[in-house]
């Protein structure tokens, strides 16, 4: 017989999980056990409501995270085979083929929509017009063939999420005072023709074009719009704090009058921006959607040592825009966070591999142990120092791959100021805002919440690398009373 995954929840999640509101928010922080909650919601409509499997949709943002869920549920006895759980982009390939089963196209993932683009860049800078255009505004702007290559990509995807159309942007680029922008623009016209040329001539669709595809179908026509909104009663959406343009469209489409949405994220958590997400969708959820809205939150962290719980609240409270919220530790302070003022580099990664060297004595498990770094570049030297030193096993992140993951211990290093410290605020403000309302004061508070992240991922023990008159004003921000200086 099923156990009654409800009893297991603290007053928070069983309030989140049993609620009636048409549209709920739940903030959960960092460790406040969001899947159980998540996972139990669906438990109580489908056991407890009873609401068929076959009406809910459950959307995460990961295929891992959706296999995940799906296990979970199957514990609880729910029929996964029933239900949609799956990504935006899965759950809108699943709608596209179902009112278009003789349709012939190929997705590609990012990972292969990047690499086309950056080998039809190349092809491109190979043109004798197109390239010395190329080649000079790199050479004029200072700009590496790389970055310029990021921010073709970047610009590229926002675009494609907010619909904005090869029209529009020279439109734009007309408004435009600065010189250097304009030819930007004008360099993205040509490059995103011929990319979009590229998808046609191999019946390809990147995943923008999957979730942009389904909306055009849902709106097209009434009967269909209203058939999914009937199919898909109830709502639920994992990582509400990552979603982009596109996607608010996509679930505003589903959420009829009679429709419930239960949101679970975490603004403290938005860290995204470049890849599309929105920290004003979490922020703004009342005005969003309509109807009637509850918001509960998640109180307790259950994974990090007080110190750790409450240094992260209080530095975050440095943000302007955000959910106020009181987090509480589960677990009792028990270790201050250690913070190293290094006199170098070399110094960091001297101190840092000693100070693992001395965890490993004490038994504490190479697994146990991370790295993180808010560039890569942060990381190649402790890679390098690891590897010298024959010390294997040892988590090596960035922060933004290491959303999600946690470890006993938590090294984060590269926190100075200046060329690839933390935070990392690229000049490209002037080329983003022609397609993104986003002050420079938005791109420093996302950092912060990076910072919050990187944090959050220490269940016991944090250590901080810094160098001594480099700080970076997030170590200053950090509340000393939760901190002590490392030798």
């Amino acid at each position: 017989m099923t156990h009654n995954p409800l009893e297991k929840l603290d007053p928070g999640q069983l309030k989140a999980a049993t609620s009636n509101a048409k549209n709920i928010l739940c903030l959960a922080g960092a460790g406040s056990g969001k899947t159980r909650v998540l996972t139990t919601r669906v438990f109580y409509l489908v056991k407890k409501l009873n609401i068929k499997e076959e009406n809910i949709l459950t959307i995460t943002f990961t295929r891992n995270a959706a296999n995940e869920m799906k296990e979970r549920l199957q514990e609880l006895g729910i029929e996964v085979e029933k239900l949609w759980c799956c990504t935006f982009h899965s759950a809108c390939y699943k709608i596209l083929r179902e009112l278009n089963p003789n349709l012939k196209f190929n997705i590609i993932d990012e990972g292969k929509q990047d690499q086309l683009l950056l080998r039809l860049i190349k092809h491109l800078a190979c043109e004798k017009d197109f390239g010395y255009r190329l080649h000079s505004f790199c050479e004029e702007n200072n700009w590496p063939f790389y970055l310029f290559y990021e921010e073709a990509q970047k610009i590229l995807k926002e675009c494609k999420n907010r619909t904005i159309s090869l029209k529009s942007i020279i439109a734009r680029c007309g408004r435009e005072k600065d010189e250097d922008v304009r030819e930007f623009y004008r360099l993205l016209y040509f490059i995103k023709y011929h990319y979009e040329k590229m998808l046609a001539a191999g019946n390809l669709l990147d995943f923008s074009d999957l979730i942009l595809k389904a909306i055009g179908q849902l709106k097209s026509d009434p009967l269909i719009w209203q058939k999914y909104q009937q199919r898909f009663r109830y709502l639920l959406v994992d990582e509400f704090q990552d979603v982009d343009f596109a996607q608010m469209k996509f679930l505003k489409l589903l959420n009829g009058r009679t429709n419930n949405l239960f949101a679970v994220g975490d603004d403290w958590q938005s860290i995204y921006g470049f890849r599309g997400g929105d920290v004003k969708y979490i922020l703004n959820f009342g005005r969003e959607f309509a109807g009637e809205c509850e918001t509960v939150v998640l109180p307790y962290n259950y994974r990090s040592d007080e110190n750790i719980v409450k240094a992260a609240a209080k530095f975050i409270k440095h943000n302007k825009k955000q959910k106020s919220k009181k987090i509480k530790a589960y677990h009792p302070g028990k270790i201050k966070i250690k913070i190293y003022r290094s006199i170098s580099e070399e110094d960091g990664v001297r101190f840092t591999l000693d100070a693992i060297k001395k965890l490993l004595k004490f038994r504490i498990a190479p697994q146990s142990i991370m790295l993180l770094g808010r560039n890569w570049k942060n990381l190649d030297a402790y890679r390098d120092a690891l590897q010298a030193n024959n010390i294997a096993g040892v988590q090596i992140n960035s922060i933004h791959g290491a959303k999600g993951m946690e470890s006993d211990v938590v090294f984060l290093v590269g926190l100075h100021r200046g060329r690839s410290g933390f935070p990392c605020l690229k000049d490209d403000y002037d080329i983003i805002k022609l397609v993104k309302d986003v002050s420079q004061n938005d791109r420093l508070e996302e950092e912060r919440r990076c910072m919050y992240v990187a944090i959050t991922r220490a269940k016991k023990l944090l250590f901080i690398i810094t160098e001594k008159d480099m700080e970076s004003i997030f170590v200053k921000e950090l509340p000393k009373r939760y901190c002590r200086t490392a030798k």
